[in-house]
């Protein structure tokens, strides 16, 4: 049984804040991503987890050993850059074997490991040539491959897919995927693609700014989101937001959005009964906004509203359509590719209050809906 746990990890340059108290815990066989805008620290926190670079405060802890101290080889680490970090100098067998050679593996032990990993990742026939002569793609697996042949306790990965183009990296993620099946250990995976994250992590922990602003899986992340930040960030169209005034009538709640008044389900009456402000804001989901012609089968009636129809963008598959519900409230929608309306367009829509969310307008923090 492996397991990885980051505590508490702190990290500046110079008066720069970079990483601010990060906690997390990867299981035994697990898959786990780290997803975030660029420069939110998701490869800063990787670099100290294998000893790259030294935490200012906070613990590293592996297999129930704090590692925080040790040097990288002391951690016994599977780590692929996004550089892929190759020597240039070696042919594909020497890069795969290197290092093996520098855990003093024995030379027979070698020479049956490296030909069982080549061959995993088609790259037999190319084992005496050197790494210049590779493709983009085949580098990238001699990098998996060189983890592949080691007995690490967990494995790193540093978006590695960012130098390939689109058509290459479907079957990359299915080469990182194999390797984590094969080898069952604790993965960390860094990228700030939602859509490579939501593919292959069985839970995503998202960075930005140096914080940790939620765990989850993917399901979790969009259904539920901790913060406006997440609602903003996960989700391909994101959630929309919808800045309102929370209404009471007996024990009945609204949001007031403009002209437009939200009812709320009664699973949020004790929540907000507790809820001292009056200003906050609704999120909607965009699966959540139906046309007339596509109600779903509920077992409630969504709320119906008219609405003008402001853009259509069409997609493989689907349709992002930009509604206006009156008062300058745009929402967007996504719809499947059938009787589309056109801009200017008045339709009937149903919004299931069901998926709506809650935030606090001053702290930007999710309220909790009772259960």
């Amino acid at each position: 049984m492996s397991d990885l746990e980051v505590q508490g990890l702190v990290k500046r340059f110079g008066n720069n804040l970079v990483v601010d108290r990060v906690s997390f815990h990867v299981n035994d066989g697990e898959f786990f991503v780290l997803l975030g805008p660029s420069g939110g620290g998701k490869t800063t926190i990787l670099r100290m987890i294998c000893g790259l670079e030294v935490p200012d405060d906070g613990r590293v802890v592996l297999n129930g050993q704090d590692v925080t101290k040790l040097n990288p080889r002391q951690r016994n680490l599977g780590m692929v850059f996004q550089d892929y970090g190759l020597y240039p100098s070696m042919d594909v067998y020497g890069n795969i074997a290197y290092g093996l050679e520098a855990r003093h593996v024995s030379k027979a032990e070698i020479q049956k490991r490296v030909p069982l990993a080549a061959a995993k990742l088609g790259l037999t026939s190319h084992l005496r040539r050197n790494v210049n002569d590779l493709s983009g793609g085949e580098q990238q697996r001699v990098a998996l491959a060189r983890i592949l042949v080691k007995d690490a306790d967990a494995f790193l990965y540093d978006e590695p897919l960012s130098n390939l183009d689109p058509k290459l990296r479907y079957q990359a993620r299915r080469d990182i995927v194999s390797v984590h099946h094969t080898k069952q250990k604790p993965s960390v995976y860094v990228t700030h693609d939602q859509t490579e994250a939501f593919a292959i992590a069985d839970r995503i922990a998202v960075i930005a700014k140096g914080h940790l602003q939620q765990v989850g899986t993917s399901d979790e992340l969009i259904e539920a989101p901790a913060n406006m930040f997440m609602a903003r960030f996960v989700g391909a169209p994101p959630m929309n937001l919808l800045k309102g005034n929370l209404m009471r009538k007996d024990m009945e709640y609204a949001v007031q959005a403009g002209e437009n008044q939200f009812p709320l389900p009664r699973k949020w009456a004790h929540t907000l009964e507790q809820y001292g402000e009056k200003a906050l804001v609704l999120g909607i989901r965009a699966s959540a906004v139906f046309p007339h012609w596509q109600f779903p089968s509920l077992d409630y009636d969504p709320h119906i509203f008219h609405a003008e129809v402001v853009a259509v963008e069409a997609l493989i598959g689907e349709v992002n359509v930009t509604l206006k519900l009156g008062n300058g409230n745009e929402i967007v929608a996504v719809w499947s590719d059938e009787a589309l309306p056109e801009s200017g367009d008045i339709v009937q829509v149903g919004i299931d209050a069901e998926t709506f969310c809650l935030f606090d307008a001053a702290t930007e923090e999710a309220l909790e809906k009772s259960s």
